[in-house]
């Protein structure tokens, strides 16, 4: 900054200079009409050069402010890029934290077949979360959602029903008496293939595809076995088989 303020007073001298000696008539020498003009018109050449050339200096200078400039936002822009990217993944960190602590609190609450879908459902939901922060294991996760389809049966949706027209219905008091049992799946399927589908479209779904797309084939598989036959239970053997099974 001094160095460019020691020029900028010498160029302003030495232009002043120039003017002053344009303007004056210099004795004791007989300076011709012809000759007088052409001194003013070289000192007024000079002056010109002088203030081109401190132009592009500026020019010059200005150009490396512009880039040292450039170079200071680019690396405020990453460094709030990297504070945004962080802060994202802490948000999602405690929204993944706070459904599945919901979900654990909700399966250790009451008996796990009354339960386990509401469990379920928010150890799904915490995926959503999950894979858009930094995790890695996920094994534990997909371990619990096996374990509460092991659990699902009738009395995830209900606690009595009676059959007529082919189909059952819930023969239970409540917000459900006498809506058969598909509809009442369904409603509770709605939100869990809503987030499903938000799942399947995410850029990070790749992390958990192998072993979601088994998870879910179990718990649409025992979907259907529940609605064709609700008062049949799981054996041990098919137990067994959602909690072990290897595709």
């Amino acid at each position: 900054m001094m160095k460019q303020r020691t020029v900028n007073i010498i160029f302003l001298i030495l232009i002043l200079f120039a003017i002053f000696l344009a303007l004056i008539k210099v004795t004791p020498f007989e300076v011709s009409e012809s000759a007088y003009i052409g001194v003013i018109v070289s000192l007024l050449a000079l002056a010109t050069t002088l203030v081109i050339g401190y132009q592009i200096y500026n020019a010059v200078e200005l150009r490396k402010d512009i880039s040292k400039q450039k170079r200071c936002y680019d690396a405020i822009l990453k460094k709030s890029e990297e504070m945004e990217r962080k802060f994202k993944e802490q948000r999602y960190e405690n929204q993944e934290g706070f459904d599945i602590l919901a979900s654990l609190i909700r399966y250790n609450s009451g008996q796990h077949m009354f339960v386990c879908g509401d469990a379920f459902y928010s150890m799904h939901h915490a995926l959503l979360s999950s894979i858009r922060s930094n995790r890695t294991d996920y094994s534990w996760i997909f371990n619990y959602l096996r374990e509460f389809i092991t659990e699902f049966g009738m009395n995830t949706f209900c606690t009595g029903l009676t059959r007529k027209d082919d189909d059952y219905y819930i023969a239970a008091m409540g917000p459900n008496f006498d809506k058969s049992l598909k509809s009442t799946i369904d409603e509770y399927l709605a939100p869990i293939k809503e987030d499903e589908k938000l799942l399947r479209y995410d850029e990070n779904f790749i992390k958990i595809q192998y072993e979601y797309n088994r998870i879910m084939k179990l718990f649409y598989d025992r979907i259907n076995e529940i609605q064709k036959n609700p008062l049949k239970p799981l054996s041990h053997e098919e137990r067994d088989k959602i909690i072990n099974t290897k595709y």
